[in-house]
């Protein structure tokens, strides 16, 4: 491998570091509605979604400790 070809190996692999993937699949309707509701508000589609689930994680988070406050009394 020649140095031109190691190097670009490198800055492929320090870009992606520590990020995973996901594909998620909707309907034509479904996504159209998604989009404009996204763009809208001032957001990229992806970024919409990625606020979506970390409140959605955040919501049940705090949901599940209220619910272990609630049973310990």
């Amino acid at each position: 491998m020649t140095a031109k070809q190691t190097s670009d190996k490198s800055k492929t692999k320090s870009k992606t570091t520590g990020v995973k993937k996901v594909s998620v699949s909707f309907d034509k309707d479904f996504y159209t509605e998604l989009s404009d509701y996204a763009l809208s508000r001032g957001y990229a589609v992806e970024d919409y979604i990625k606020k979506a689930v970390k409140e959605k994680l955040d919501s049940d988070r705090i949901s599940s400790m209220i619910d272990i406050m609630t049973f310990k009394n």
